[in-house]
């Protein structure tokens, strides 16, 4: 991904509050894209409630498209992002 790219990726998707998926093994939504700080996508889980709050750097993403983010993470590394 090149870094213009990286930062419309961001901009686009927390404007659009796109779901962030994990991609590896089965697909699961953790929530959503609320915004982007310097390199890391600010993903909410929860949108009255927030239950997590995770900063994923935004090299974990593995793919983007049909306004969905899909990240490059296992479901154990979650806690290691969350805030």
């Amino acid at each position: 991904m090149k870094n213009s790219e990286a930062s419309s990726l961001g901009t686009y998707y927390a404007d659009h509050k796109a779901p962030a998926i994990l991609s590896q093994n089965k697909e699961r939504k953790i929530g959503r894209v609320f915004a982007e700080y310097k390199d890391k996508l600010i993903i909410v889980d929860g949108e009255v409630k927030k239950e997590h709050v995770y900063l994923i750097p935004k090299t974990k993403v593995d793919r983007y498209g049909d306004n969905q983010v899909y990240l490059n993470m296992s479901e154990n590394s979650l806690k290691e992002f969350e805030n």
